[in-house]
């Protein structure tokens, strides 16, 4: 089962580790209900998500914001500013995780696969934050961020930002080419249903 996080995770695996984290606050009024837990090929959207975060090696992987965590069995960040939008949200979570990498994805991307997000993560340590770029444009609600510029990105919140892209003009950053169908949204059932039907499995899932 999940659970409310809203202390600070313990610090004792240092500034190397990388955490994930699931988007799951959005108010999904296109999809029509909560698509974190939309039926996606006999599991729940969000759970593909979760998989591609695990078998990249983030630990822990939580859900930020929303109620679908419960029932996904994440613990959940409550978001600090509901309704605010995904920046306040990536401000949440980063000043939660304190230090090291963390993985934000929307919970809504049933092609993200481990490799993706290995890409993303090796980027980040060379010098982070690393952005998802697909056909030459970067893609920020994918990405790997230090949890240090968890200050900035809230000082921009504050400044009444609420756009994604405001978190580029923090410092550098580096873009990490990525397949199209990485980002692949399900905003709706029946983008989702026809993303399900593409998605193939890789060798080590069997056939």
């Amino acid at each position: 089962m999940g659970s409310l996080l809203t202390g600070f995770p313990p610090d004792s695996t240092g500034p190397a580790r990388v955490l994930g984290a699931v988007l799951c606050g959005g108010q999904s009024r296109r999809f029509g209900s909560d698509k974190a837990l939309a039926d996606a090929g006999g599991r729940p959207l969000a759970s593909w998500v979760v998989e591609a975060l695990r078998q990249a090696g983030a630990d822990p992987v939580v859900a930020v914001g929303g109620t679908a965590g419960v029932e996904l069995g994440l613990p959940t960040v409550a978001d600090r500013a509901p309704g605010e939008g995904p920046l306040a949200a990536l401000a949440t979570v980063l000043l939660w995780a304190r230090s090291g990498l963390v993985v934000v994805a929307p919970c809504d991307l049933p092609l993200l696969r481990a490799e993706h997000v290995l890409l993303l993560i090796e980027a980040a340590r060379q010098g982070g934050p690393a952005v998802a770029e697909i056909d030459g444009t970067p893609q920020p609600s994918l990405a790997c961020w230090p949890a240090s510029i968890g200050p900035a990105v809230q000082r921009l919140v504050a400044g009444g930002q609420r756009s994604w892209r405001a978190a580029l003009d923090i410092g550098p950053w580096i873009g990490v080419v990525l397949p199209p169908e990485a980002m692949i949204d399900a905003d709706t059932p029946a983008s989702l249903a026809a993303a399900i039907s593409h998605r193939s499995p890789p060798p080590h899932e069997g056939v």
